[in-house]
Parts: structure tokens; sequence; C-alpha cells
């Protein structure tokens, strides 16, 4: 190990031996509600990716979050039974802590028993108490470091997620990525899912606008999953599912950065640069620390097109690949390789049996790119910090658009009732949908202007 890479793991060592012995593992912090809204004040927080509307048929849009558990015991077989194993193990912790005292370490794996069910009973507060003691007792009995608590913590990340205790969970997540780092290494395959996960989360919370530098969030995310890309290829080569899944997300992470300059900036600011330097040296990365928008997801997506190429034998998901590739050109106004990548994948469709059918399934409908981001949106990305979907209303809007050949909309009309509550909302839909790309109609391989196409969006407020 270089003299270097030392220097970057005890520094990061610190950081956490710092974290760690502040870090309240049982407590939760009380999600913040946002003062209600006048109508006149109401404006769209998130808004998902529109479903195109047929005529007499009813568009499938996506489904809606889970809502909390809100059952009475005698609704619900499984709430009693749960109940009554939960009671059972809070006997057995209770003899176990008389037997052998109160960090016996058989009381671990009776916590975590009880805090999963009542992850399933929708009681978080109650398993993040469960794990809280069992991530203690391990790392007493164990270590501090021990890869045995993993499973407590992936759990309590899952609980504070669920409360939407982003602070905790931000915490939870560094610390996950710093024990496996440390017991794995930088260049050990068990690290691939750690890397994944945290970057993950890094994506996550730059999309409900958590952190002090949404710019350092695409920063690390890049730099995890690069680092993922390249462990995949080394250890188990370019035809590993998880190569192109990894390539995706950079590519994603790319489209954000693109449409985010001004937070990339951030990562230049010095105190937030050394912390990614040293986070790309202990990845053993290369390149910049500052978020990539097009050339990365370029690339990436070049690289997706390569993957399948090598390793499918269905012409149409090669297309839809190329076409991946054809719709970030037209993002970036790179109309002439648009139309070219465009071309090579209705040509591979042309050439099938079944050709006509196939163009129609990739090429017969408008739709709003890039396909493959399909998050909903947060337009209040720096003041939603504790508003999650589940925790906020939604109606739906439906608008009539034009495509012109290069993806730009035009002549869009709101079809849906203008109310005095709504009103605001939609003139900030109408403005969206003006900045929307879509993949335009083709015709014969070359893209075409049409009009008339509905969409029906849902957004929350």
């Amino acid at each position: 190990m270089s003299s270097n890479f030392s220097k970057v793991c005890f520094s990061l060592a610190a950081l956490f031996a710092s974290l760690c012995a502040n870090l309240s593992l049982g407590q939760e912090q009380e999600t913040a509600e946002n003062a209600p809204e006048s109508p006149s004040m109401l404006r769209i927080r998130y808004l998902e990716v529109p479903v195109a509307v047929e005529p007499g048929v009813d568009p499938q849009m996506p489904a809606l979050p889970e809502p909390e558990l809100d059952l009475e015991p005698e609704d619900d077989p499984e709430f009693i039974r749960r109940m009554s194993s939960i009671r059972e193990y809070t006997a057995t912790v209770e003899s176990l802590e008389q037997a052998g005292g109160a960090w016996d370490a058989g009381l671990v794996e009776q916590l975590a028993s009880i805090a999963e069910l009542e992850q399933q009973q929708g009681n978080h507060p109650g398993a993040i108490q469960a794990y809280d003691r069992a991530i203690h007792i391990n790392r007493i009995s164990n270590g501090l470091h021990t890869l045995d608590q993993i499973p407590q913590v992936e759990g309590m990340i899952d609980s504070y997620l669920a409360i939407g205790n982003w602070e905790q969970a931000d915490l939870y997540n560094n610390y996950l990525f710093f024990v496996q780092q440390k017991a794995f290494g930088a260049d050990d395959p068990r690290i691939i899912p750690v890397l994944d996960r945290l970057a993950s989360w890094h994506m996550r919370a730059f999309n409900i606008g958590y952190g002090e530098s949404l710019g350092v969030r695409l920063s690390s995310a890049q730099m995890l999953f690069r680092a993922a890309v390249r462990m995949v290829g080394k250890h188990f080569g370019r035809q590993d599912e998880r190569f192109e899944r990894y390539l995706r997300n950079l590519a994603i992470s790319g489209y954000q950065a693109s449409r985010y300059p001004h937070y990339s900036l951030e990562v230049d600011r010095a105190e937030f640069r050394a912390d990614q330097e040293l986070l790309r040296d202990l990845l053993n990365e290369q390149g910049s620390v500052v978020p990539q928008g097009f050339g990365i997801g370029e690339a990436a997506l070049r690289d997706i097109v390569a993957y399948y190429q090598e390793n499918s034998e269905e012409p149409y998901d090669t297309a839809e690949v190329i076409t991946h590739l054809a719709d970030w050109y037209l993002l970036f106004d790179r109309r002439r390789l648009a139309q070219e990548y465009y071309t090579r994948a209705w040509e591979i469709l042309a050439a099938e049996e079944n050709g006509e059918e196939l163009i129609q399934k990739l090429f017969g409908q408008v739709v709003p790119i890039p396909t493959y981001a399909n998050e909903p949106k947060n337009l209040a990305i720096r003041s939603s910090l504790s508003r999650t979907r589940a925790s906020l209303n939604y109606a739906y809007a439906d608008i009539l658009v034009d495509v012109t050949a290069s993806g730009a909309t035009r002549n869009i009309q709101i079809l849906t009732e203008e109310t005095a509550e709504n009103a605001q909302m939609l003139s900030s839909l109408q403005r969206e949908v003006r900045t929307t790309k879509f993949r335009p109609l083709l015709e014969e391989g070359q893209l075409v202007r049409s009009g008339g196409h509905q969409f029906r969006y849902r957004y929350w407020y």
C-alpha cells in the first residue's frame, strides 16, 4: 500500500472516528413539516415523467408511493402474528440479560429480529432503537469495525429513510462505506456493491435536495460509479450484467450535472475539494473531482452500446441502446450525430422480419428524453428537504404539444381546467414542458416534426 493511500485511509479513519463518537444511534430527529400554503403560494415540488394519452384509453400512471401502515391489530392477522413474535423475542432478551448481562453477545440476534419485525409493523422508531442496541453490542463484542454489524446498520438506514431522517441516513451510509472499505480495501471485488450503495445514496440525496453541497453529491456518485464500473470490468468482465447498470447510473449522474452546472462549480471550493480528492485517491480513481456532464454520459452510453453489440442477440435491445445514445446527442443539440444514430437504430429494426412492428414500438410515439432517467424531477430541490412525495398532495394535468425534428416542444396547450388553486402550478408545468426535450418521430429513418401529442403529468405539491 502506497504512503499516499495510507495517508488517505488515516485521514478518513480520523474523520469517521469523530463521526462515530458523535452519532446518536438510537435517536431520531423529527421531520420538519412546511407550514400550510395558501392556494396562491402552492407550487409543484415533484413532477413525474409524463404518460402518453391515447384516445379512449386510460393511461397507466406510475405506481404511487407505498402508504404508511395504519392498521389496527384486529384488521390484520399478520400484525397480530408479528406482535406476538416481538413479545416472544423481548422475553428472550430479558432472559439473556438476566443470565449474561446487558452486553451479552447473544442479544444481537434477538434484537435484530425485533428490529425487523418492528420495521414490518411500520414502527421505525422502535426498529431504530432495537438496531441501535444490537450495533452497540456487536461493536463491544467484536470490535468497532466488525463486519458483523453491517446487516444492522443497513436495517437502521432503511428505517431512517422511511421516516425521512436524511441526516442520520447520510451519516450511516458513509459509516457503512468506511467499515467495509477498511475491511476490503480498494481492489477487493467485495467492495463493488458497497460502491454501488453509497453512489445510489448520493444520487438519492441529490434528488431530494439534501446536503450542504449538491455538487459534492454528484462528484461522489460519479467517482463511486466509475470505480464500480472499473472493478466489475477488472474482476468479472464486461459481460457482467452490473457493468451496464452502473454505466447507466453514470450517464444519469452526467445528465444531472448538465442540468445543474452551477452545483458542479461548488466542488472547486476549498472546503469541499480536499475531501473529494481524498475520496478519489481512496478509490484509486483518476481525473477531475468536478462532476462531468456531456462527456461522461456520452462515454457511458457508448460503452453500453458496445456491451450490447458484444453480448446481445436481440436486435431490438441493441437498437434501443443506440437510440439512447442518439437521445443524448439530441439533448445537447448535436443534431447530426443524433440523426446518425437514430438512423442506425432504425436500420437495425427495418432489417428484421417484423421490422415495422419493432419500429413502431421504438419510434411510434414521441417520448421525453432521456428515457432512462425516470425518477420524479424535484422542481424545488433546495426547499423540500423534509418533504417526500408520500407526505404531499398530488394532481394530474393533461397537455397537448407539438414536437419539432430537433426534439423541442411547440404549441403547448394545457387541457386541464384552470382553477384558483392550480393556476400557478399549471403555469409552472407549462414552463417545464417548454424546456423538455422529446424524441421525435422517425419516418424512413429521418427525424420529422409532428403535432397533437397528448400527455398526462402527475405532479406533487
